[in-house]
């Protein structure tokens, strides 16, 4: 007999980690993988906002645990999730969320910069990728999601920021195409282990500050979407559980765009 729908979108007995998942956008997967019934443990640099996000969802009555810890560099990162797996048993679940690096303009970006911000994007997911799939063989598999963006895909507009703020930068978008194709990459090497690996890339998903502080930046993205407006966190969570559960069992090696139709154009 097939399996049903609702177990498909099942995550209950799963372990998922959620690095930066104390930001924008990982705050809302962390949610979604949480309702679906994992155990999820945010990973953040922020030790506010890891306490904030891990109260609130706990308020919720799920399943939700806080590390802080800097995923940026090697051997903490792979000392945290080797303390996780240890501390709950095993490792299914793997989303790769957290940047900080640099943003400069293309006429001023330095090597350094390039060099900092590939450290900090697909360097960084390589490594926690490598050391979750230790854990992962032990268990019989498990699904590793990189969270890339619609800039790894196509470029920015310089009309759209234009007289208002800096374009969305040459290295973080680089470092977003990294992203996209070492997942290809990975797919499909640890296909033999039943490791899935996709790539979940958003499109407009502005934050709150920026909503408030560039109203016309907004409006003038908004004209960009054939949806017409901007993505709220909430609308990654669809997508989210279902790269990290059975209903996409079969699906590996993708880039999942949520960016209301903007890379159709």
């Amino acid at each position: 007999m097939n399996p049903h729908i609702n177990e498909l979108f099942n995550l209950s007995g799963k372990v998922a980690i959620v690095t930066g998942g104390a930001g924008w956008l990982g705050s809302a997967i962390c949610e979604a993988l949480a309702e679906a019934g994992a155990a999820v443990v945010i990973v953040d640099y922020n030790a506010d906002a890891v306490k904030k996000i891990t109260g609130q969802l706990k308020e919720q009555g799920l399943k939700i645990f806080g590390v802080v810890a800097d995923v940026m560099q090697d051997k903490p990162l792979r000392q945290c999730i080797d303390m996780v797996a240890a501390d709950h048993g095993r490792l299914d679940i793997l989303v790769n969320c957290a940047y900080t690096g640099p943003v400069p303009e293309i006429d001023v970006a330095s090597y350094q910069d390039f060099d900092e911000g590939f450290h900090k994007g697909p360097s960084a997911y390589a490594i926690a990728s490598q050391q979750a799939a230790i854990h992962m063989r032990k268990t019989g598999g498990g699904v590793i999601i990189n969270i890339g963006s619609m800039y790894g895909l196509i470029t920015v507009c310089p009309e759209v920021y234009e007289g208002l703020t800096s374009p969305n930068s040459i290295v973080y978008q680089a470092g977003k195409a990294a992203i996209i194709h070492i997942t290809r990459y990975m797919a499909v090497y640890w296909a033999k282990d039943n490791i899935r690996v996709n790539c979940l890339s958003p499109g407009p998903f502005p934050s709150t500050p920026t909503l408030k502080s560039l109203p016309e930046l907004v409006q003038r993205l908004e004209k960009k979407t054939p949806m017409g407006r901007m993505g709220k966190p909430y609308e990654l969570k669809g997508a989210a559980v279902f790269l990290a559960s059975d209903a996409s069992s079969y699906v590996t090696g993708q880039n999942i765009i949520v960016d209301g139709g903007w890379t159709v154009w």
